[in-house]
């Protein structure tokens, strides 16, 4: 009976959580909000929706712009829209230093990209998001929340921009992050991801998101197995990314997974002897 009663109050205790975090991402999506370039070249702002106009400036990389999120700035987004890699996106009004001007979307992220020699998923976490409430102890959810069987151990955390983090290690000499970003897109995070130190030298092996499987090899002839999957999108020549999965050896066996999940986008890294 009593593990009963410990079962009900943590499925109680995380409804209640989830239904708070929601309503913080519902709040937020009401006033003006902060976006961060995602490109290492920086992002354009344009004059006007059209990448034929006239470039006012260029935003660095996890420079801020701030987008107010009105009635006027929403018809433009949606009656200027852009096809990048094969996909549709849409136009941003934004400001820059005092500069209006009009962005890509997907060039753009709602959390800050990953600073210079960030080297793991979840350092680069720690560095803009702080664990909600004060039950988190070492970045770690509390203990009634862990789980820890046959030497595996899972540790997850919410922090108070409603990301979810999940850390596992094992006796079978594997470990694992996954990060679930919410209210995001998979583009954005494709290019946020490209600047953590343990996915530099993959990704600069291949620039593309070339739909299907694609191999390449690095300099000491390790193969990297690329599989981008997209699917139709409402018009007939618009596509829409679902998954890139990159896989190696160099040593450990490695796997990388970006994925959508409703709204959210979905980070999986997993290495194993």
């Amino acid at each position: 009976m009593a593990s009963l009663k410990t079962f009900i109050h943590k499925k109680t205790w995380i409804f209640s959580f989830l239904v708070f975090v929601f309503s913080l991402n519902a709040f937020a999506q009401q006033v003006p909000k902060t976006y961060y370039a995602t490109l290492s070249e920086g992002v354009k702002l344009y004059e006007s929706p059209n990448e034929h106009a006239k470039v006012l400036t260029t935003v660095t990389y996890g420079s801020k712009v701030t987008f107010n999120n009105s009635d006027t700035d929403k018809l433009t987004m949606l009656d200027n829209s852009v096809v990048v890699n094969g996909a549709r996106t849409y136009w941003m009004k934004v400001t820059h230093n005092n500069v209006k001007g009009y962005v890509i979307k997907d060039n753009l992220a709602t959390i800050q990209p990953p600073k210079e020699n960030t080297d793991k998923l979840s350092d680069w976490l720690k560095q803009f998001a702080q664990p909600f409430a004060n039950k988190w102890e070492s970045g770690k959810i509390a203990e009634s929340l862990s789980e820890s069987e046959h030497d595996n151990y899972i540790s997850r955390q919410i922090f108070q921009n409603g990301i979810l983090l999940t850390v596992t290690s094992g006796y079978d000499a594997n470990s694992s992050e996954t990060v679930q970003i919410p209210n995001t897109n998979i583009f954005a995070v494709y290019n946020l991801i490209q600047h953590i130190g343990s996915f530099k030298s993959v990704f600069k092996l291949n620039t593309a998101l070339r739909e299907g499987t694609s191999s390449f090899k690095d300099s000491e002839g390790n193969e990297y197995k690329w599989e981008v999957l997209y699917q139709k999108g409402e018009e007939i020549e618009d596509k829409i990314l679902q998954s890139i999965v990159i896989t190696w050896n160099n040593g450990n066996n490695n796997t990388l997974k970006i994925s959508t999940l409703g709204n959210d986008i979905v980070v999986f890294y997993e290495t194993t002897l």
